[in-house]
């Protein structure tokens, strides 16, 4: 069996949600990220029983989403709007942020470089930032960056119910699946 641990990560795009319903979900162009330093998931789960009859008369599970943490290296003003909420004038090169802003609904791409050299590729079909965080810091001594940090709330597609979709490759062409969000 070959060794698939991971050694790699690399956003292949954003996209914005512009349908989302029991009636379809249809995503916006692509839209590049570069310098992603990491990416960690945490689903959230409730445990429940019902007791009944001096024992467990049902049990299960709900699932809440998945927590995830997003760290980049650096988060460009064109790009906050999609993170943190705000507008960006291209024309005045001015991002504005209102109190009353919130994060638009995003679908992303990436892939995971294994130690076999495969690919790991990914398809979030929904997610929203809860919290955009940057660390303004003097140089001081060091070359060290302020990476920027985005906490997320990974949902469900409403049409069925559908996360994420996961694939592997040994091939670069086999890549271009991650350039849209449909699911073939």
């Amino acid at each position: 069996m070959a060794k698939k641990a991971l050694k790699g990560f690399k956003i292949r795009g954003i996209f914005p949600v512009t349908k989302n319903d029991a009636e379809g979900y249809t995503c916006g162009t692509k839209i590049s990220v570069t310098g992603a330093q990491s990416f960690t998931c945490s689903p959230e789960v409730t445990e429940w029983k019902i007791m009944a009859d001096n024992g467990v008369y049902a049990s299960g599970s709900d699932w809440g989403g998945i927590k995830a943490t997003l760290v980049l290296a650096e988060c460009p003003l064109e790009l906050r709007p999609y993170f943190e909420g705000g507008t960006y004038d291209n024309t005045t090169k001015v991002y504005s942020f209102d109190s009353d802003d919130q994060a638009p609904e995003l679908a992303m791409s990436f892939e995971c470089l294994q130690i076999d050299d495969t690919r790991l590729m990914n398809k979030i079909y929904s997610m929203k930032a809860t919290s955009f965080k940057l660390d303004y810091a003097t140089k001081g001594e060091s070359s060290d960056i302020s990476p920027v940090t985005i906490e997320l709330m990974i949902q469900n597609r409403i049409l069925d119910t559908g996360v994420f979709d996961a694939k592997e490759t040994a091939t670069d062409t086999d890549l271009t699946w991650l350039d849209s969000m449909t699911d073939s």
